[in-house]
């Protein structure tokens, strides 16, 4: 058990972002700070927060009006119930008793195929399972180009892009956004598609 927490944990702490989707990532709260404080993970992960020691409990909470979850107190040694992350997007949360704990998770939209020419048709997923009261937002950016909004509020799990005019390389990013508040997570991490 400790080998695979530890293995999870050098992997996200890597930034590859390999995991399967379903795998459960576990982080730590210990001296005060969460372990790993920067993770990322695949669409559809579990995540749960164990308390290792101290005297005082912590919750962890994601941040803002978006408020994903909210894992309720921990006590010593006690594990959260696992929360799924089924969105892309960078999702920061905080301890509410102690807001100087501080992380983030962030996870990648999924592009396939990488690769292609002006007929590809490349599939775009923005998340894993419909989430009631969720829409996405997508951007786009040619090369080393700005991020141009390219789709907002939807609500479908996957887009698709083909581009007729030309090789060349493309960059896409979404967010999750609650559509009763316009409350919206971080960015999720840039994935590209090269087209020759």
């Amino acid at each position: 058990m400790r080998r695979a927490f530890v293995a999870a944990t050098v992997i996200a702490s890597l930034g590859l972002t390999g995991l399967p989707a379903q795998a459960a990532v576990q982080v730590t709260i210990q001296d005060f700070m969460f372990t790993p404080s920067k993770l990322a993970v695949a669409e559809g992960t579990a995540i749960t927060w164990h308390y290792d020691s101290g005297t005082t409990h912590h919750t962890s909470t994601q941040n803002g009006p978006l408020k994903l979850w909210n894992t309720r107190s921990l006590l010593p040694g006690q594990t959260s119930s696992p929360i799924v992350l089924r969105s892309a997007g960078a999702y920061p949360y905080h301890c509410v008793v102690h807001p100087s704990m501080v992380g983030i998770i962030r996870v990648p939209i999924r592009v396939s195929p990488i690769t292609g020419t002006t007929s590809t048709t490349f599939t775009i997923r923005l998340a894993t399972a419909k989430q009631t009261g969720l829409a996405y937002d997508i951007q786009k950016r040619k090369g080393a180009g700005a991020w141009r909004a390219w789709k907002t509020g939807v609500t479908a799990l996957v887009v698709r892009f083909t581009h007729r005019a030309g090789g060349g390389t493309w960059w896409f990013r979404s967010r999750v956004h609650r559509i009763s508040n316009g409350a919206r997570s971080g960015w999720s991490p840039a994935r590209r598609i090269t087209i020759s």
